[in-house]
């Protein structure tokens, strides 16, 4: 059996905000949707970026051997090649999200 290496997480240490950055975040919130402006996002973003800013981070990885239902495996299949790297991306989320894997 081949021994797992260990891996050492960095935590990314931001900078933080300026006195400007909360001021600008505060107004944000206090705007309704339509009164923000979008113009210098792209218009056609057909996928979130969200997933791909954690893919940029070069996350360790691991290879396991599991067994996952059929039906879950062509959910995640439906788009197309990688399909792992969506499985992470939901398993993350859901950490992210504090679901509460203990009761499922």
């Amino acid at each position: 059996m081949k021994k797992m290496q260990q891996h050492i997480y960095k935590t990314i240490d931001f900078p933080p905000l300026t006195d400007e950055q909360k001021k600008e975040l505060v107004l944000l919130e206090s705007k309704s949707e339509s009164e923000i402006d979008y113009s210098d996002i792209p218009a056609n973003l057909d996928t979130p970026i969200f997933p791909y800013y954690f893919q940029s981070l070069k996350v360790p990885k691991t290879a396991i051997h599991t067994k996952i239902d059929n039906d879950n495996l062509e959910w995640l299949r439906k788009d197309g090649k990688g399909y792992q790297a969506r499985l992470n991306n939901v398993i993350r989320w859901a950490r992210l999200n504090n679901c509460p894997i203990s009761t499922l």
